[in-house]
């Protein structure tokens, strides 16, 4: 188990006598209630990670409890925008949405503000001893699965660094973890990796020395709870630094735990400033030092093994639609009907009579005829309300059915490894598949890789599962399409793609305020999809064989026009070639989307993006779908040249790596390729962001080529000289 772990269950133990516990817990302020409001936070963003139970390592007490304190302290006590403060805990804290949420916090800070990261949870070295891992939900303590389980500090500051604030602040209370194998250990902790921007500060709990763990008599992680008191107050009146702030962090901690040597982390600034105190007064920490010495008479019993057992699920309410709109309860006086006030009331009755009709517009159109017409305000004031109460149960369905299918997806990353072991009883793998079914096989159901890994471990006779399960596995086994419909697939022509030219020419690529320098770069005449990759594209090529399937979100992305997403770099790479094509090179996309090189914003031109051109969060997620729409679907967005969805709708891979900034870049159309980076660069913006400036055509944002996302599709280009 891990350091912080096992000193945190030392601690409960030694600190378990009801006298003790008492005095521990008058020593520590309660963070439930959050700091007087300062204020100051209008321009900042904030991602805060906790993750408390691991699905294969042990708990982190308290994680959760410390970081919804942090997330009061950016919402109510400092005023930071809800919407700009994301919180990942449990299933959502893989190192994937990590990264990615790291990437829209940057975005979402203003140039006035700061970006915020928090992260309580496990933690480790890297390989190479200079870099801390921040360990997902799904690691698991082996030393080989860390790097693909865990996000690198160093990763997540450099995806923090591509925002346009004028601070960067990271906290991370992550303690340094035990692997338990051979040659398992991490290295020793080695100079760190240089730190060159001047915005970035980072106060990190002890790793090198035994970890903070949680403070005594109160399941909380010391370190992130310790540097929170310090921003509410508990570390002076003065203006509060980097430097004060780890001062006070390591004072307490001495105070805390007499002794033990900890030498909490900082890098960047010591003078850098941390923001203003909210005036709380802090725990004696004099007091604290006098304590009466505890009894380790108590010792806890150790860790419980890992076992599977199906996840706690959130039910799924049914959401009600509103009962039809009775116009017979408006009283109508024909000698004072107005016929223009007529017209807007008949209007409203038939937008909500129309099933095409988004629910929010419905609502919206109501609302507008109660400001508008005093007449019939109250009838059309009541009935916008059934809308948007039957909108708001919608949201909470679809939360609670995305929570589900998470729960899922976590609990059959665990049983799919606990059945690959032979140590386990097969009994036990029995039990546990059954239950995995009983609770997923009708919502949200079995992605049919599932269903053949469960296949062996069910009895033929077992509730009917065994049918079911074989029919959702048939899905997954080669042959399941036609012999026709894959030898038509296998021809790349069939593919479907509709190539448009774009003339070459000389264009200034990049902005001034999102990737500099502005330079000139000379594009030869290319071809380029239309659409982006849609599903029915995608599957063909599945079906020839030649593409691996993409990651499944559910049915609102499955739809046969909708762009394909959940495809990895290399997935994208491998269509576009069975297609006949490759992936552009980052200046082909943006000469692309400026229709052939023009100074414009947007493909469209200057306008600001709205769901009338592109496909974005405006009234809900996806212009209110909650999921990408049909390729095509907003033509008032397209390029001169007739390329749809060039902004929003899905993320597009390019072929270049990323790299900070254009210095060096190639003055032509070539793919940006040496020297090698870390992440691949994707453009366009997508269905799940609101922040203008991400649809821009100048914006460059940048994935792991590995990365599987709902929002990451294609669109494939290809020279004059291919067929």
């Amino acid at each position: 188990m891990s350091v912080c772990g096992l000193l945190g269950l030392l601690f409960a133990g030694i600190l378990s006598s009801p006298a003790a516990s008492l005095f521990a817990q008058s020593i520590w302020p309660d963070l439930a209630k959050p700091a007087a409001a300062i204020g100051g936070g209008a321009n900042d963003a904030a991602l805060v990670v906790a993750i408390e139970n691991y699905a294969f390592l042990p708990p982190v007490p308290g994680a959760e409890a410390v970081a919804k304190a942090w997330q009061d302290y950016f919402t109510a006590t400092l005023g930071v925008p809800a919407r700009n403060v994301q919180f990942l805990a449990g299933a959502d804290a893989t190192r994937e949405e990590m990264l990615a949420a790291a990437a829209k916090a940057a975005a979402a800070a203003g140039s006035k503000g700061a970006v915020w990261f928090v992260f309580v949870g496990h933690g480790a070295l890297s390989a190479d001893g200079q870099d801390r891992l921040l360990l997902a939900m799904d690691a698991r303590k082996k030393s080989s699965d860390l790097k693909s389980r865990a996000a690198k500090r160093r990763e997540i500051v450099t995806a923090l660094r591509q925002t346009r604030a004028g601070a960067i602040r990271v906290i991370v209370d992550a303690c340094r973890t035990d692997l338990g194998e051979p040659g398992g250990a991490a290295a020793p902790q080695g100079p760190a990796h240089p730190l060159t921007d001047r915005r970035v500060s980072i106060l990190s709990a002890p790793l090198d020395s035994p970890c903070s763990g949680v403070l005594p008599g109160a399941a909380r992680p010391a370190f992130s709870y310790l540097v929170l008191g310090g921003l509410r107050g508990w570390a002076g009146t003065s203006a509060l630094t980097a430097g004060n702030l780890l001062r006070y962090a390591a004072t307490a901690l001495a105070a805390a735990a007499p002794g033990r040597v900890q030498a909490p982390e900082m890098r960047g600034r010591e003078e850098a400033a941390m923001g203003a105190p909210a005036g709380e007064k802090g725990p004696d920490l004099a007091a604290l030092i006098k304590a009466p010495a505890p009894s380790p008479s108590s010792a806890p019993a150790g860790p419980r093994e890992d076992a599977f057992s199906v996840s706690s699920l959130p039910d799924v309410p049914t959401p009600r639609l509103p009962k039809a709109f009775d116009a017979s309860a408006v009283r109508l006086d024909f000698r004072a009907l107005d016929r223009a006030s007529l017209d807007e009331y008949n209007e409203a009755f038939e937008v909500d009579q129309d099933t095409r009709t988004a629910v929010e517009d419905k609502a919206a159109t109501w609302r507008a005829l109660a400001k508008d017409v005093p007449r019939y305000a109250e009838a059309a004031a009541k009935r916008a309300a059934e809308w948007d109460e039957y909108a708001a149960q919608r949201k909470a369905a679809a939360e609670a059915a995305r929570r589900r299918l998470d729960a899922r997806d976590a609990d059959w990353d665990k049983l799919a490894h606990v059945l690959t072991l032979g140590v386990v009883p097969e009994a036990d793998k029995a039990r546990w598949s059954a239950e995995f079914v009983t609770a997923y096989g009708k919502a949200p159901g079995l992605e049919p890789e599932m269903a053949k890994g469960l296949l062996p471990h069910i009895a033929v006779d077992a509730r009917g599962m065994r049918a079911a399960l074989e029919k959702a596995a048939a899905l997954a086994r080669p042959g399941g399409q036609s012999r026709g419909a894959a030898k038509a697939a296998q021809d790349a022509g069939q593919a479907g793609i509709e190539w448009v030219l774009i003339p070459g020419g000389t264009f200034m690529m990049g902005a001034a305020d999102l990737a500099a320098p502005v330079h000139s770069v000379t594009v030869r005449s290319f071809r380029m999809a239309k659409t982006l990759v849609t599903n029915k594209q995608y599957r063909a090529c599945v079906a020839a064989g030649a593409c691996t399937a993409a990651a499944g979100y559910g049915d609102k992305f499955k739809g046969d026009d909708q762009p394909v997403v959940g495809v990895d770099w290399n997935q994208a790479r491998t269509f576009s070639e069975w297609a006949g094509g490759r992936l552009p090179s980052e200046a082909e996309w943006e000469y692309a989307a400026r229709g052939a090189g023009q100074a414009r914003k947007y493909p469209w031109g200057d306008d600001e993006p709205t769901c009338e051109r592109t496909v974005m969060e405006q009234g809900g997620k996806g212009c209110g779908r909650d999921a990408t729409a049909p390729v095509c679907s907003k033509p008032a967005g397209n390029t001169e040249q007739g390329l749809c969805d060039m902004a929003g709708d899905v993320w597009q891979w390019t072929q270049d790596w990323y790299h900070d900034s254009y210095i060096g870049a190639p003055a032509t159309d070539a793919a940006w390729e040496s020297p090698e980076g870390t992440y691949r660069v994707a453009r366009g913006g997508s269905w799940n962001y609101d922040v203008a400036w991400l649809f821009r055509s100048a914006y460059r944002s940048f994935y792991y080529p590995g990365l599987q996302f709902p929002y990451l599709g294609l669109r494939p280009a290809r020279g004059l000289a291919s067929p």
